[in-house]
């Protein structure tokens, strides 16, 4: 399945709650797009390293 990075993003900004861990947020946004959970945190560390 081909998810575009705005999309894992979003999805990843929808998990976010005051002191769960980051894993597990990859893991939720993994199981919601049916993705794996390391694609989701290259995902993320790609975007917070362009600010």
């Amino acid at each position: 399945m081909i998810v575009a990075k705005h999309r894992i993003l979003q999805t990843y900004a929808i998990t976010y709650a005051p002191g769960k861990a980051k894993a597990t947020r990859y893991q939720e946004v993994a199981k919601t797009l049916g993705i794996d959970a390391e694609t989701v945190a290259a995902i993320v560390a790609e975007s917070i390293g362009a600010i």
